[in-house]
């Protein structure tokens, strides 16, 4: 339904401008004079309140006047009487309207309150909204530009959406330098009703894109947005995420009114869909760049061709960084870029063709003598050779180097052979015409050679991911037969129970470890010195005793944890310190909880590990894994997923981490049952989908062995 509406609301039939001004510089005026300068060829209506005429055309005094049908109003006035303006046009039964104003939830709560209540019109008249806050909305193909942006962008395959109108105004003044054309632009503003989701669905369908591009501070739906990405194997979406340090997220609150989400939760998003990551906007412009002008390489075999060394030894390391990087790179695969080996073939009709002071090895380095011809031989040659799939060709512009007629040569080979070429014609003055000459072409220029390489190791990637048609939470078993309903049923009794409860009781915790199947120790429950030794009894020595004062949830802090106990007068010991220390702290003296503790048998073998999760204010439940110990307290050693977890991601949130290495057995020690780890993630992975009244779950320590596990500890934390 919204993927039909959107269609419209970029290709309007006639548009109406709601505080259209007479006055230069003003965004009333701006908006006009491109939608004119556009040449937009379908019908325009002004609204000013003055009247007159702007740009030679008649301006209205109100919506009322206009007696014909209306596809889409801009919205340019004050924000306290917009709810007026959308009432009316609601009235008129306009369904599409952008409200470029500022001053609305980024200005604080009586800005909120003006927002809610343009939400509550906009859903009334069944209105598709963009903005408020926003910098407006642009379809080259259509000669639309109703923004008060730069003049209107060459077209193209390229689909930005963007979260800030400023950060469009830059990037499309340099994408006008550089060759670079767009399908569709739109600013998102404060995503009062189409957000993100909308466009990004949108933009997926639509046979105009080919590359989109996705500037955002904070995300509407993160788990909407993992599900519209998930199946999607074709079109590149290049993403940058802003609002990451804790500086950045207040700035993002002030500019749209954003919530930003963790950066662990960004990480495990990224990691979850198979979205690029861009570090920076050079990063994102260098990456459209490169995704929007060349076709995908059908292998991974990449060469390098150049007149200089240097730049051929700063591309090979490059090349090799992507490898021993690997597990950063997005697609989990095996198959990086490599620099390939050249044909037999290949390396003999170079070696009689250039001279002996060439190098024919990949990197091919044509040495700083190279004139043109010398450029001509040896890429119709490279790009002939099977084993290649790519080129970079790395330039200086040496006394002898002919830049606009190697650039010409380039031209000529990539649409003869249609295998992608990167280049970096490094320097700028003398260079600089032979760049212009590669980009009208459509061949990318970097300014390194290892942009062009991270940009070619991001196109491959892509392949990679087509050639597998697989997404990495394509085998999520969601489906919940009779024997799931009852352990759903069994848990959901236990937590609707705890009532209030913030921490839930140790022992209902553990009831639910029971339910779940997940081992522990034999433990019991006592609520006296008597009742604790009378229960050690039942346990086998040596034990382990710790509070279960529900209001304590890092027990050791406290002195609320006595180990390594062998007998009863250790036992009586242990729980007389433990309610000493309780007392000292308890806010409420009197609460029978103080003197609860558990006695549990002690597990002293097995590597120690945590599962853990914390739900994500816009992704949802995030999974945690790490080595216990001085891993995840000194080292940080911890890896997160976004749940629902599939097998396979399971797998990968033990792979990534570090101490990996000693879990599969390093030094001599024998493998630790790694299977058993996969499937405590899958289970707290499911938990925390079925049960959003839990906010946090702990389980530290799990100890696990050769075979099997046994998880010492474990804290659920509510709503």
């Amino acid at each position: 339904m919204r993927m039909k509406l959107l269609s419209k609301l970029f290709s309007p039939n006639s548009i109406v401008i709601i505080g259209a001004s007479h006055k230069s510089g003003k965004v009333g005026y701006e908006v006009v004079n491109n939608l004119i300068k556009g040449r937009y060829k379908g019908k325009i209506f002004l609204i000013n309140p003055k009247a007159g005429k702007i740009f030679g055309k008649k301006v209205f005094k109100n919506l009322a006047e206009i007696k014909e049908k209306i596809d889409l109003a801009i919205i340019i006035v004050p924000a306290k009487i917009c709810h007026e303006v959308l009432e009316q046009i609601g009235k008129k039964k306009i369904k599409y309207a952008i409200i470029i104003s500022a001053g609305f939830k980024e200005t604080g709560k009586e800005g909120m309150e003006i927002e809610n209540e343009i939400k509550k019109i906009v859903k009334k008249h069944n209105i598709s909204l963009l903005g408020p806050n926003c910098l407006g909305l642009i379809n080259p193909s259509q000669n639309l530009n109703v923004s008060f942006g730069p003049e209107l962008p060459q077209k193209g395959n390229i689909f930005f959406i963007s979260q800030s109108g400023a950060i469009l105004c830059g990037f499309l003044d340099l994408a006008s330098q550089n060759n670079l054309g767009f399908s569709k632009i739109v600013s998102l503003g404060n995503k009062a009703d189409l957000s993100e989701n909308d466009f990004l669905e949108f933009a997926l369908k639509d046979p105009a894109t080919k590359v989109i591009l996705m500037y955002l501070e904070s995300f509407v739906d993160g788990k909407k947005t993992i599900e519209i990405l998930k199946n999607n194997f074709k079109k590149p979406v290049i993403f940058l995420k802003a609002g990451t340090s804790a500086k950045g997220k207040k700035i993002a609150f002030l500019h749209t009114g954003s919530l930003a989400g963790s950066n662990e939760a960004l990480e495990a998003f990224i990691k979850k869909t198979n979205i690029i990551k861009a570090n920076s906007l050079k990063d994102l412009f260098d990456l459209a760049k490169g995704f929007s002008f060349q076709n995908l390489p059908e292998k991974n075999g990449i060469a390098i061709l150049t007149n200089a060394g240097g730049l051929g030894v700063l591309g090979a390391d490059a090349v090799e960084k992507c490898k021993v990087q690997s597990v950063k790179c997005k697609v989990k695969s095996n198959i990086e870029i490599e620099l390939v080996e050249l044909s037999k073939e290949t390396k003999n009709f170079l070696k009689k063709n250039l001279p002996a002071t060439c190098s024919l090895e990949n990197p091919i380095d044509l040495v700083g003598d190279a004139e043109a011809d010398r450029y001509k031989i040896s890429l119709e040659a490279i790009l002939k050779d099977k084993n290649v799939s790519a080129v970079l060709i790395f330039l200086t512009p040496q006394k002898m180097t002919e830049s606009e007629k190697v650039a010409e040569i380039i031209v000529v080979f990539f649409k003869k052979y249609k295998k992608p070429i990167l280049t970096c014609f490094f320097g700028q003055k003398n260079v600089e015409k032979a760049i212009k000459i590669l980009e009208k072409n459509k061949i990318p220029n970097f300014d390194s050679p290892e942009k062009a390489v991270e940009v070619i190791k991001s196109i491959n990637n892509q392949q990679l991911t087509i050639n597998n048609n697989q997404s990495t939470i394509n085998n999520q078993q969601l489906t919940i037969n009779n024997k799931e309903k009852k352990i759903q049923k069994q848990i959901k009794e236990i937590l609707d129970k705890a009532g209030n409860q913030k921490n839930l009781e140790p022992e209902k915790a553990w009831e639910i470890l029971k339910i779940l199947k997940i081992s522990h120790p034999k433990f019991k429950i006592a609520f006296s010195k008597e009742e604790a030794i009378k229960k050690a009894q039942q346990l086998s020595y040596p034990l382990a005793m710790k509070t279960a004062y529900s209001e304590i949830l890092h027990k050791k802090d406290v002195n609320g944890v006595k180990l390594d106990l062998k007998n009863k007068q250790e036992v009586k010991k242990a729980y007389q310190e433990i309610i000493r220390s309780i007392k000292n702290i308890a806010k409420e003296k009197k609460n029978k909880e103080i003197k609860k503790v558990i006695i549990q048998e002690m597990v002293k073998v097995g590597q120690s590990v945590i599962i853990g999760m914390k739900r994500d204010e816009q992704f949802g439940p995030l999974i945690m894994f790490g080595l216990g110990g001085i891993f995840v307290e000194v080292l940080k050693d911890v890896s997160f997923g976004i749940a629902p977890l599939s097998r396979s991601e399971a797998k990968e949130l033990i792979s990534s981490t570090k101490g990996y290495k000693i879990l599969k057995g390093a030094r001599g020690e024998k493998e630790k049952d790694i299977n058993s780890i996969i499937e405590i993630l899958l289970k707290i992975s499911e938990l925390s989908i079925a049960f959003p009244q839990i906010k946090e779950i702990d389980l530290n320590p799990i100890k696990i062995f050769e075979k099997g596990y046994s998880a010492i500890d474990f804290k659920i934390i509510l709503e």
